[in-house]
Formats: C-alpha cells, sequence, structure tokens
C-alpha cells in the first residue's frame, strides 16, 4: 500500500524555529532499530531513544532547510524546552491516545471470545 509523505507544518518550537515533520512509518522504526544498539540492561532507556530517533527521522525541514537524514544528531543543538514540545506534538498527532488504546482493548477483546480453542494442536484430535 502506497502511501504519500504528507508533510506537517510549519511548526513553530518554543525557541521560535520552525520545523516541518510527516508521519512516521513502519519502515522508520525498523531502520532506527536497525542502527540503534539495545542492551539488555538498558533496555527501557533504550527504548525511549528509539522514539526520540523516530520522531527526530520525520523531520523534514528546520527554518527552511532540509534536513540531511542524521537524526541521530539532528536535535543535539535544540533546547530542551523544543525537544519535548515537538514530541508532545508528534505524540499527539501519531501516538496512541485513550480512544484508540480503548478501541484497540475492545477489539482484542472481540477477538479472544471468538477464538476457539484446539488444545495446542492445529488439528483436531482423532481420538
Amino acid at each position: 500500500m502506497a502511501q504519500t509523505k504528507m508533510v506537517y507544518g510549519p511548526l513553530e518550537l518554543p525557541s521560535g524555529a520552525q520545523i516541518k515533520f510527516r508521519a512516521p512509518l513502519g519502515l522508520d522504526r525498523t531502520n532506527v532499530l536497525q542502527m540503534t544498539e539495545i542492551s539488555r540492561d538498558s533496555a527501557i532507556s533504550d527504548a525511549m531513544l528509539v522514539d526520540d530517533y523516530v520522531a527526530a527521522k520525520c523531520v523534514t525541514e528546520v527554518d527552511g532547510k532540509q534536513t540531511d537524514g542524521d537524526y541521530k544528531r539532528l536535535m543535539n543543538d535544540w533546547p530542551q524546552q523544543d525537544i519535548m514540545f515537538y514530541r508532545v506534538v508528534f505524540e499527539s498527532m501519531f501516538g496512541i491516545n485513550e480512544d484508540a488504546m480503548n478501541r484497540a482493548k475492545e477489539a482484542a477483546a472481540f477477538l479472544l471470545k471468538g477464538q476457539t480453542y484446539t488444545g495446542g494442536s492445529s488439528s483436531a484430535s482423532t481420538v
């Protein structure tokens, strides 16, 4: 399924910088995961880092200039307030909100009720 990459913005950050960004794709997360070392000892913080990188990877323009694709360093010079502001906007737009979470839970409950038990076997027992 081909998806056009709609660009959102400009979004003015608290510092006055203006950015444009696009919605994340599954491929963005896959690419970030391939390029990020995740260790067992720091899995939670590494997962948060992946989310930060995915959001950064989706920034297409900063102050009218195209980004160079270096999402790991894109926000190095951004004030913390800009980073947090963008992350909240990004998550509000593309993350799972309470309504979507409730719909997902309802869908899971429905699917669980409709399943039949096969006793761990994929074929019917002939005993």
